[in-house]
């Protein structure tokens, strides 16, 4: 039976925590986005991200393992976007969602306290954010809370795409919201201004060319030809949804996004100082922030990437040293290239 208060509920615990918008769907099979996953897969675009592959069947339909007794899908829609500008280890740029504390602490908290909650209401629950194998863009859309554009990024109208997703699968049967159709129209701009050319087509993304992914994924060397449109992008990249229209709202209220502020750690160390770091004292300034997720090796490989476009004559000793001395071969290519690039200038 559809339990209408338990929603009402919901809707205000969920409001009360933080979030800025609320949207149900109905557990089913998703299709054709199963498919469209599966064709994605087929094709290789996850590059090396083997757990998207090995999650497909959950992805597609939660109760494949993930909940059996799923029968709603809760997505929760949290902006992080905020008026500064380039941030980042001069003179490297680091994308906006991971500029202050880690999003799976700060939002991830909040959705296992709803799912808390829907468990004292005697409902089985599981909360994720971007950490289970949830297809948090395809639920949303379903769910009613955005639609998934051309860069295959979920744009929440009113918000933007610069948005964290969390959901709660839950057993409890909850009143769904219609789905959100696509509203991208002839617009490519978000195509048209990918620095690598990533985009197969519309909503079709090869990570393997994508900035994000070969700064944060990827291990090893970067294919040189890809390297002029990582330019200084240290981190992660924003340029397909920096140019979007729907991107063109006033950032929401800084207190309610003062835990994605722009971290201290950045006035501490610049590109070059991330080539002298061990493993420990990377793990040290990484505590707390998204950027671990790219281990040592793979932050120092792109301070050299970086500092090869933008770098000074300064800068050669600690790449030189970086190129015949570091551990890692994806570190030393980075580093003998960048040298190349600033013996020439």
């Amino acid at each position: 039976m559809i339990d209408e208060e338990l929603r009402r509920a919901m809707s205000e615990r969920a409001e009360a925590l933080g979030f800025a918008r609320m949207g149900v769907a109905a557990v089913e099979a998703l299709e054709p986005e199963g498919a469209r996953l599966r064709a994605w897969l087929s094709a290789g675009r996850h590059g090396s991200m083997a757990w998207m592959a090995e999650g497909e069947a959950l992805r597609v339909d939660p109760r494949a393992g993930y909940l059996p007794s799923a029968k709603s899908v809760v997505v929760l829609v949290t902006p992080y976007a905020r008026a500064e500008g380039d941030v980042g280890p001069s003179p490297g740029v680091v994308a906006r969602y991971a500029r202050g504390r880690d999003y799976h602490n700060v939002v991830g908290r909040k959705a296992r306290k709803l799912a808390d909650w829907l468990r004292t209401q005697g409902h089985v629950a599981r909360a994720g954010t971007d950490s289970m194998p949830v297809y948090e863009r395809a639920w949303a859309q379903r769910a009613g809370v955005g639609f998934i554009g051309k860069n295959c990024c979920l744009i929440v109208p009113g918000l933007g795409s610069h948005v964290f997703l969390s959901t709660v699968v839950t057993s409890a049967v909850l009143p769904a919201d219609a789905p959100m159709p696509e509203r991208c129209g002839a617009c490519t701009r978000c195509l048209d201004g990918c620095p690598t050319a990533a985009f197969a087509a519309p909503r079709e993304l090869d990570a393997r060319r994508c900035v994000s992914y070969l700064t944060i994924e990827h291990e090893g060397p970067i294919e040189p030809g890809l390297r002029a449109g990582i330019g200084t992008r240290i981190f992660g990249c924003d340029v397909c949804q920096d140019v979007c229209p729907f991107n063109r709202t006033a950032p929401p209220d800084p207190a309610r996004t003062e835990a994605f502020a722009p971290d201290l750690r950045w006035a501490t160390h610049d590109a070059a100082a991330l080539l002298t770091l061990d493993e420990a004292a990377f793990e040290a300034w990484a505590q707390g922030s998204p950027l671990r997720r790219a281990g040592r090796a793979g932050m120092a490989r792109n301070a050299a990437l970086v500092l090869g476009h933008a770098g000074e004559k300064r800068h050669l000793p600690v790449l030189q040293a970086a190129a015949h001395f570091d551990a890692d071969a994806g570190v030393r290519d980075a580093a003998a290239w960048a040298v190349s690039q600033l013996s020439r200038r």
